[in-house]
C-alpha cells in the first residue's frame, strides 16, 4: 500500500492567510479534504487540528508534522506583516 500524502495549501495575502489539506493521488493531482482556513479571521490552526482529528486514517505522527507546517507559515507571514518581497 502507498503512503498516504497529504498536502497543505496556502494563499497569502496582505490581511489574511488562507490554509487547506489536500490529499496527493498520485499521476492524477490532489483531491481537496478541506476549505481553505483563514487566519487571522478566525483559528485556521485550531480548525486544522479538528479537521485532522476528525480523520481516523491521518496517524498522530502526520498530524504533527502538518501543524508544525502551518503553524510555521503562519508565524512567517506574521513576520512579514503579509508581504511576500
Amino acid at each position: 500500500m502507498e503512503k498516504l500524502r497529504l498536502v497543505l495549501k496556502f494563499i497569502w495575502m496582505e490581511k489574511n492567510i488562507g490554509l487547506a489539506l489536500d490529499q496527493a493521488i498520485p499521476g492524477h493531482g490532489t483531491i481537496p479534504l478541506s476549505p481553505y482556513y483563514f487566519w487571522p479571521r478566525k483559528d485556521a490552526w485550531e480548525e486544522l487540528k479538528v479537521l485532522l482529528e476528525s480523520k481516523p486514517w491521518i496517524s498522530q505522527k502526520q498530524m504533527i508534522i502538518l501543524l508544525n507546517q502551518a503553524t510555521d507559515i503562519i508565524n512567517l507571514w506574521q513576520q512579514s506583516g503579509g508581504n511576500l518581497s
